[in-house]
C-alpha cells in the first residue's frame, strides 16, 4: 500500500466552454466564489478525505453521483452553483455551471454527462 496521496486532477473536457464564459461575464463574484469553493474541496480530497467523509455546507449531492457546489460570502449575489462528478479513479470532473432559475435543467444535464463519462471510460479499460 501506497502512502502517497492521490493526486485528483481536474478535469474539464465534458464541460460547455461557452455556457462557462457566459456565466462568468454575467456573474463574476459568484463564479469566483464556486471554484474557490472547488479548490476548498480539492484540498480536502487531495489530502485524503474520501467524498462522503466531510461535510461542507456548499457541497452536497444531487443523486446519480453528481454533487453541487454552492457560492459563499458573495454580498447580493445570485444563488449559483457548479456541478461536478467525483469519479472513483480519483479525477474531479466539472460538469456544469447555473443558478436557481436554471437548477433543474443543469442537474439534469449533469447526470446525462456522468453517464457519457462513464460510458466512455468503461470502453478504454
Amino acid at each position: 500500500m501506497s502512502d502517497e496521496i492521490p493526486e485528483w486532477p481536474v478535469e474539464i473536457s465534458y464541460a460547455s466552454t461557452g455556457k462557462f464564459k457566459h456565466f462568468a461575464k454575467k456573474n463574476a463574484a459568484e463564479n469566483t466564489s464556486l471554484f474557490a469553493n472547488l479548490e476548498k474541496i480539492m484540498r480536502l480530497l487531495r489530502a485524503g478525505h474520501k467524498i462522503g467523509g466531510f461535510s461542507i455546507g456548499f457541497f452536497r449531492s444531487e443523486g446519480e453521483e453528481v454533487y453541487r457546489i454552492g457560492q459563499t460570502s458573495v454580498r447580493a449575489a445570485k444563488e449559483s452553483r457548479l456541478y461536478v462528478y467525483p469519479d472513483e479513479r480519483k479525477t474531479m470532473y466539472i460538469l456544469t455551471i447555473g443558478n436557481k432559475g436554471t437548477q433543474q435543467d443543469d442537474i439534469n444535464e449533469a447526470k446525462r454527462i456522468v453517464k457519457q463519462i462513464k460510458s466512455q471510460t468503461s470502453q478504454t479499460e
